[in-house]
């Protein structure tokens, strides 16, 4: 009974989100020559966001990509370092077949499921790196993981770095979060706290199956015991995925 209703929940949840999104502004932004996407763990950039990365890339933009961690805590009970491992492996892979070089790709190996959030030890470490690759890669856009995906932790963890990086390079960048947990983990009372107004449809019609196919090079390859190395992702959370479009929202800095 009560995975019947978890069930339910997500799948209302879902619907919900997806009746009003119909009344958002659905927008190609292809307006950037240069984007860096931010992903708190190897995979999140494909499944948030790898529509519109293979966009950008044939429309002959700069997309350059930041890890936060290596995925290690994927598998808990397998080696982290083996993990560790088998994800930044198969990250080279989908980084080799959607055209991005090595140089770019950036990786933090900041610890998974433990990634510093705003005024705790580290945090201010961690911005300035990353402020120092916003200044060398020279982006017009950043997008990271939505602040109200309230969990997995590390997705929050990686908007306030990014919000406090792009603050502290003061360079020109506009500020996006993508959603790839918020489908499944939002509470729908925290609904009314999304800024609809600044909300975007991204169109990925035309590149879903690449999408897919990337987002298979992370989900299917199995560990010896044959769950993912990603972990076993809940199918109501990936079915948002299998959407025509992608979701960001813009935030604007005062």
């Amino acid at each position: 009974m009560r995975k019947l209703l978890r069930q339910l929940m997500h799948f209302v949840r879902r619907s919900v989100l997806k009746l009003r999104l119909m009344g958002v502004r659905r927008k190609d932004v292809d307006e950037y020559r240069s984007i860096l996407v931010i992903a708190p763990h190897p995979d999140d950039e494909i499944i948030g966001m790898g529509g519109h990365i293979i966009r950008q890339i044939r429309s002959g933009n700069k997309v350059c990509v930041v890890y936060l961690t290596d995925g290690e805590k994927s598998l808990n009970d397998i080696d982290p370092s083996d993990v560790a491992r088998q994800r930044y492996r198969i990250a080279g892979q989908v980084r080799d077949v959607i055209g991005l070089s090595p140089d770019d790709v950036s990786w933090l190996h900041l610890p998974d499921g433990s990634i510093p959030r705003s005024g705790s030890e580290g945090f201010g470490r961690i911005v300035e790196q990353l402020s120092c690759i916003l200044k060398e890669v020279a982006p017009e856009a950043v997008y990271v993981t939505h602040p109200l995906e309230i969990w997995p932790y590390d997705h929050i963890a990686a908007f306030e770095l990014a919000e406090q990086a792009v603050r502290q390079s003061a360079l020109d960048i506009d500020l996006y979060g993508y959603w790839v947990w918020l489908w499944y983990s939002m509470p729908l009372k925290y609904l009314a706290a999304i800024n609809w107004n600044n909300i975007i449809r991204l169109p990925i019609r035309d590149v879903k199956n690449e999408k897919r196919a990337l987002m298979d090079m992370y989900l299917k390859p199995a560990a010896p015991d044959g769950r993912p190395w990603s972990g076993n992702l809940p199918k109501s959370m990936l079915k948002a995925h299998d959407y025509p479009y992608e979701v960001v929202g813009k935030f604007d800095f005062l």
